[in-house]
């Protein structure tokens, strides 16, 4: 069990490093002057795995199911990236960026879902938390972005990201080998699913909400990068912020629930939203770089309240046998649909302005967000 349970945590620590080798960084791979394009085109690139994970990610859940081979299809699609991985690195036209970025996403997209349908499985069956494996995901993508800021400062650049991508991916394959085929579950009769009872007025509130919220969010992810090398700052500084950011995220997360108990679910969110916007605008400001790594913490903060506490309140706005679907409408609009929206958009404005006209744009979305998020609070009342 042990043994199990190891092999697990070694899993999130190579599927949520590889993810932080490149996300953080892709949007700077692409700037370079090699590659010619305009800022409207790499926000285009960056917008295609968001895009494609809204229906990929359910297909590959589908395919698992009917199977029944999880393990094998998982160690499919960590090969089938690795390997796409580095074809990036001789591809210079855009066309081609943008096909091998389609082909790319289509396996990346796998590698989440996937390992948490395997470990839910084992959590389940062992009696164990599953959060105690899940924290090693958010270890692997600090360790990786801290890692590739220094590295991407050295002779390798930022080429490297994509090879130690690779490598770390087809390492992770061979542990997936020590892992046992979940058992399949035998087949139950489910009673009729209306989409009603998901598409309330107050959950489809709290997705607008939430799109305005989250997609600056995970749009920060591939921006921040160019903007702190705006300002002056290296692709060291880079890894590093990420690596604080992330890092606070996880005592935020223990403590989100009591936060909640003591204040309300709505007013942490709107809380945290307005938190999210106030350091947005401070960043366009273009602080003193100490300030920055303040707004580092404060952007843990943000995500480690934001995460749990969303995931909660769309529970219990929706009737209980269909809280699983509500919750993957929840991820693929926030994650999905609004990351590839703002990615682009923030491309966009760049081309027009600047990468600091991002983060205002960051700023005025996520305020409507907060008050979008208070306005549900006459739902909860009329509940």
């Amino acid at each position: 069990m042990n043994q199990q349970k190891l092999s697990f945590q070694s899993m999130y620590v190579a599927i949520f490093f590889a993810q932080g080798a490149l996300i953080p960084y892709m949007a700077l791979f692409f700037s370079q002057a090699r590659f010619d394009l305009s800022p409207g085109q790499v926000g285009t690139i960056v917008a295609i795995m968001p895009i494609l994970s809204i229906g990929v990610q359910p297909l590959w859940g589908m395919l698992a199911d009917r199977t029944g081979r999880v393990r094998a299809w998982l160690g499919i699609a960590m090969i089938g990236a690795a390997a796409l991985s580095i074809t990036f690195l001789f591809a210079t036209d855009y066309v081609w960026i943008v096909l091998l970025m389609v082909a790319w996403s289509v396996f990346q997209c796998a590698h989440i879902p996937l390992i948490d349908m395997m470990t839910l499985d084992y959590t389940a069956r062992v009696k164990i938390d599953y959060g105690a494996i899940r924290l090693f995901g958010s270890a692997g993508f600090a360790i990786a972005v801290f890692m590739m800021g220094r590295i991407a400062d050295t002779t390798w650049g930022l080429a490297s990201t994509f090879l130690l991508s690779a490598i770390v991916l087809v390492a992770g394959s061979f542990v997936l080998r020590t892992i046992a085929e979940p058992v399949a579950t035998r087949a139950t009769t489910v009673a009729p699913f209306a989409w009603s009872a998901v598409w309330n007025a107050p959950f489809i509130a709290f997705l607008i909400g939430g799109m305005l919220v989250f997609g600056p969010i995970y749009a920060n992810n591939y921006y921040f990068g160019i903007y702190v090398t705006s300002i002056g700052g290296s692709t060291t500084l880079v890894g590093t912020l990420f690596l604080v950011a992330v890092l606070c995220e996880i005592p935020f997360m223990k403590v989100a629930y009591q936060i909640v108990e003591r204040l309300g679910t709505v007013n942490v969110l709107a809380g945290a939203a307005l938190v999210s916007a106030l350091r947005n605008g401070w960043l366009a400001l273009e602080p003193e770089l100490w300030v920055v790594w303040l707004l580092a913490i404060v952007q843990g903060l943000v995500v480690g309240l934001l995460i749990p506490v969303a995931l909660q309140f769309v529970r219990s706005l929706v009737s209980r046998n269909v809280t699983s679907t509500a919750i993957g409408v929840y991820m693929a609009v926030t994650s999905g649909l609004a990351t590839a929206a703002f990615n682009q958009l923030s491309g966009i404005i760049i081309e027009v302005n600047s990468i600091i006209g991002v983060f205002w744009m960051y700023t005025v979305v996520s305020v409507i967000g907060a008050i979008l998020f208070l306005g549900l609070r006459r739902f909860r009342e009329k509940g």
